[in-house]
């Protein structure tokens, strides 16, 4: 689990990609929060982001984006294993997405390989989005045995409208931001 799940009485910063946001109304208030899912390079957290906090970092955190979150566990969920790490404020990391650290990773399964048309697909919309973020593609052989290439002559510009472009063709979860060795 991420570096989120390590217990802590004090604040924690940790630089994460959001990857999901599920916004909620609260039974008791009728005010809007968010739950998200977080990625870290050790892993998945779940976090919570409350009303008054929400209403104003709701533009920040967005799907993809790479955040510094600040925040912590109530003293109530402190100890159990899958308590919320609660945000209390997201700055943008606009300076990971240029340094090359963060990189695309696209997912092949064995047997589900790329056909040439989705083959090409990629390519031109990857050429269409150059940027410093490397990009891998990895195979798996759906038993446990993976291999991972980075492209050699590509990389991609990590912005919204590619990332979703390429998901809308390759499959939601088959691209993934990750830490680049």
């Amino acid at each position: 689990s991420a570096t989120l799940g390590t217990w802590s009485d004090h604040r924690v910063t940790a630089a994460v990609i959001v990857t999901a946001v599920k916004r909620r109304i609260s039974r008791k208030t009728g005010a809007e929060y968010a739950r998200l899912t977080i990625e870290d390079f050790h892993g998945t957290a779940e976090a919570i982001v409350f009303p008054e906090t929400w209403g104003r970092l709701s533009r920040v955190i967005v799907p993809d984006a790479l955040l510094l979150l600040t925040g912590g566990y109530s003293a109530r969920d402190r100890g159990e294993d899958r308590a919320p790490f609660i945000v209390e404020d997201a700055q943008e990391l606009e300076e990971l997405k240029t340094s090359g650290v963060i990189g695309v990773a696209i997912e092949w399964r064995a047997g589900e390989g790329p056909n040439a048309d989705a083959s090409r697909a990629v390519k031109a919309l990857c050429a269409a989005h150059p940027g410093s973020a490397p990009l891998f593609v990895r195979w798996s052989d759906g038993n446990g045995s993976t291999a991972q290439l980075r492209a050699r002559q590509m990389t991609v510009a990590l912005d919204e409208d590619f990332l979703r472009a390429l998901r809308q063709l390759m499959g939601q979860d088959r691209v993934h931001l990750v830490k680049a060795p």
